[in-house]
């Protein structure tokens, strides 16, 4: 097997999720807001929010290695923290119990994702390096197509094609 393009802070991961924003999150009370919703955990918000392709960057240059570059980028390596990941959907939060219900309410997933909430609005993302054999500064490198977590659902998807990291 000839490998897979090494992972390089540029361009975007994956992203994950699906936007469905007539969705219908949760029942609550008349009084009930966003903020007072029950929350819920990514894997279980995937299927009807969406956290599009983002940035592959470092969430701090400091623990970035920097001694060593691939066609003049920084690798990713395993267990790196990327910025965090911000969704770009609502879902809706239907109101009752009251003599006159209002109308659904359209809630940000970041008011509703337990692990965007700890985010500040975006939950984070951690390396995780899937081959065995190669290493930078004694961490495995990461290769396109590996997770960016848990929480995270997306993958590495931007690499340097001409430098192939195998298992």
């Amino acid at each position: 097997m000839a490998g897979l393009p090494a992972a390089i802070y540029m361009g975007v991961d994956s992203g994950h999720g699906k936007c469905v924003a007539a969705n219908v999150h949760a029942y609550v009370g008349c009084e009930g807001t966003c903020e007072t919703a029950p929350k819920k955990a990514i894997a279980a918000m995937d299927p009807f929010n969406m956290w599009p392709p983002f940035a592959q960057s470092p969430l701090s240059i400091m623990q970035a290695i920097v001694n060593v570059v691939i066609n003049g980028n920084i690798p990713i390596v395993d267990q790196d923290l990327l910025t965090n990941h911000p969704p770009t959907c609502t879902n809706l939060i239907v109101r009752g119990g009251c003599k006159d219900p209002p109308a659904p309410l359209p809630c940000p997933t970041q008011t509703l994702c337990t692990e965007d909430i700890a985010g500040g609005g975006a939950h984070i993302r951690k390396a995780i390096a899937t081959t065995a054999t190669v290493f930078v500064n004694g961490r495995r490198l990461c290769r396109v197509k590996d997770p960016l977590g848990p929480p995270c659902l997306s993958l590495i998807s931007t690499g340097a094609t001409n430098v192939l990291v195998g298992a």
